[in-house]
């Protein structure tokens, strides 16, 4: 049976040239043609017939692929969007975190960390918050492993039923000694003082506790008050404090912007400390007083940045708001510029934002100072 033309439904003759006689629609009819029907010029005949891959459709087909429903569109479009909408969430969700664990370890390499041969006692003590004692040859001269058989020859820790905790060397030939309890170093202390205070220097180190700060004080308190002070916020906050807590009022001052309302620097145990910080605060009479930490990273107020003290700083004067070459009190300028995060991103080629002032508490580069220095005073 000879095929049919599409279009004017005459039979397309059979012959040795049939083939090009006639074309066949790519599209979804597949119907037949003769090219006359199909108004295809003749220059396009040879090109469909020798040119792979380049096909023909009817006006019929032609119509279809652009007669599209108009909601099957909007749910094919919508669906494309909310899968693009998904995909990209997910390339920024895993870009930012990768860029923040990047700024933490570049801020974290890059912080200078002072490791001295041989600490002195308060450096060593830094990072505990346990009392110890300290023996100090007079004789500068001595060195350390003198200091020591001295110590074990007129002090037998056994006999004195004293358990050792740590044995550390100071400088100029001192050393550290820690026991195990309170009584065990304070009697440790007396043998010292009995048997080697001709040339001994002998001292006690309480430790480091963790410091807290009060805000939201009514009054003003004089230093004679501060020990009653302290011994009534114990008592009346019994969900924090224990009768065997330590609570130490340091300082006592008016805030800047409200100059009637007061703030307290406190000094307590590492266990009313954890207490207080997750209450949020504690209540003093009829004030009920905000606690924030009571810690400063140590920051140079020469060139900014943290780890020494201006004392010993050898750098460049740079301003901690916009971080220019002069000093604070000449600034004027209005837009903040934090010089340490500019060095983080210009030494580690990060992206750290740089909008902030170098104290600003929100800064990468304080952040990890701070979290260095609080890890050193409550790590046991």
């Amino acid at each position: 049976m000879l095929p049919i033309c599409g279009k004017c439904h005459a039979a397309i003759k059979s012959g040795r040239l049939v083939s090009l006689c006639y074309l066949t629609c790519s599209g979804t009819c597949g119907k037949q043609y003769h090219y006359k029907c199909a108004d295809v010029p003749e220059s396009l005949h040879e090109h469909l017939q020798s040119v792979p891959g380049l096909n023909w459709k009817c006006p019929e087909c032609v119509k279809k692929c652009f007669c599209l429903d108009s909601d099957s569109l909007n749910e094919f479009l919508g669906a494309k969007f909310d899968e693009l909408v998904g995909n990209l969430k997910d390339i920024f969700s895993n870009l930012k975190t990768e860029l923040i664990e990047s700024a933490e370890r570049q801020i974290k390499d890059t912080l200078p960390e002072c490791k001295p041969p041989v600490p002195s006692f308060s450096a060593i003590l830094k990072n505990k918050t346990k009392p110890a004692i300290v023996i100090q040859p007079k004789n500068p001269e001595q060195d350390f492993n003198k200091t020591k058989s001295d110590i074990a020859s007129n002090i037998d820790p056994l006999n004195a039923n004293i358990q050792l905790e740590k044995v550390l060397s100071t400088k100029n030939g001192g050393i550290l000694v820690g026991c195990s309890s309170v009584e065990q170093n304070s009697r440790f202390k007396l043998l010292a003082q009995e048997k080697l205070a001709e040339t001994y220097v002998i001292r006690e180190i309480k430790g480091v506790s963790p410091r807290v700060k009060l805000v939201g004080f009514s009054q003003a308190f004089e230093e004679a008050e501060w020990n009653d002070l302290a011994d009534h916020m114990i008592k009346v906050n019994s969900s924090i404090f224990n009768p065997k807590s330590t609570c130490e009022i340091l300082k006592f001052w008016p805030t800047k912007k409200k100059p009637k309302v007061y703030q307290a620097l406190l000094q307590i145990d590492k266990t009313s400390y954890d207490r207080l910080m997750a209450a949020g605060g504690l209540f003093a009479g009829y004030d009920y007083c905000s606690a924030f930490e009571g810690l400063e990273a140590n920051r140079c107020f020469n060139c900014n940045n943290f780890g020494h003290s201006s004392r010993v700083c050898k750098n460049k004067v740079t301003c901690p708001k916009c971080s220019c070459e002069h000093e604070l009190r000449n600034c004027t300028s209005e837009h903040l510029k934090c010089i340490n995060c500019v060095r983080l991103n210009e030494k580690n080629n990060s992206l750290v934002d740089t909008n902030h002032a170098v104290w600003d508490h929100c800064c990468p580069v304080y952040k990890s100072a701070f979290d260095k220095l609080k890890a050193e005073i409550l790590s046991a």
